[in-house]
């Protein structure tokens, strides 16, 4: 274990490739003993020198396995962003005692922004998935002054279209968001919309919401 006492390492995985691994989930994932994950997962990871485990779904049969190997510096890669907080919300009701490490590997937000050319590193990520819009509320002034970078991750019934309506209906009609959907699919798509024209548009897949960046 680390200085923290930190056994425990979540690396959310999502579309994408190697190519889009962060430093720092690389960093974890060396670091750790055990590598637990499924099989495209644990490919992304295939030099390593440590004991991997696939998961199968079992949530309890994870959990006896984490008991077993408890103490021992351990990773756990997650694919698709809302499997990652799913997962992440009951490691910490399993194991409310442990300090649970949170990596970003690959994510449909980190593979947004390397579609969009930019940076992730300023930007505020709000997972929109299953939630109420009004977690968008505290941003919106800072959004219309132009001093706010948001990631806003679509889900449910808070799609890109829906995502579009609210920022429109309240006051930010003509800011400019880039979306992207399917990220890493046959049928992905990513687009430059003013927040009204998106509230327009028949956008409901999974995908990302982007705001304040502008277009080249």
């Amino acid at each position: 274990m680390g200085a923290e006492g930190r056994w425990l390492t979540v690396i959310g995985v999502g579309p994408g490739n190697q190519e889009y691994l962060t430093p720092a989930a690389r960093r974890a994932a060396a670091a750790a003993e055990v590598l637990i994950g499924g099989p495209r997962a644990l490919s992304l990871f295939q030099d390593l020198e440590c004991e991997k485990r696939v998961i199968t779904g079992d949530l309890e049969g994870l959990r006896s396995f984490l008991l077993q190997i408890r103490g021992r510096p351990a990773a756990i890669l997650v694919s698709g962003d809302p499997g990652f907080y799913s997962l992440l919300s009951w490691l910490k009701r399993q194991f409310p005692g442990e300090k649970i490490n949170v990596i970003p590997g690959i994510s449909s937000v980190q593979l947004a922004f390397a579609r969009l050319m930019q940076g992730w590193e300023d930007a505020t990520f709000l997972s929109c998935h299953g939630r109420s819009l009004e977690i968008l509320e505290p941003y919106l002034p800072r959004l219309a002054a132009g001093k706010a970078r948001l990631a806003m991750l679509t889900g449910g019934a808070n799609t890109p279209a829906a995502i579009g309506k609210y920022l429109a209906d309240h006051g930010l009609a003509r800011i400019k968001l880039w979306v992207g959907t399917d990220l890493g699919s046959d049928q992905e798509q990513t687009i430059w919309l003013t927040a009204a024209e998106l509230a327009r548009q028949p956008l409901t897949r999974p995908g990302v919401v982007i705001a304040g960046y502008e277009p080249d």
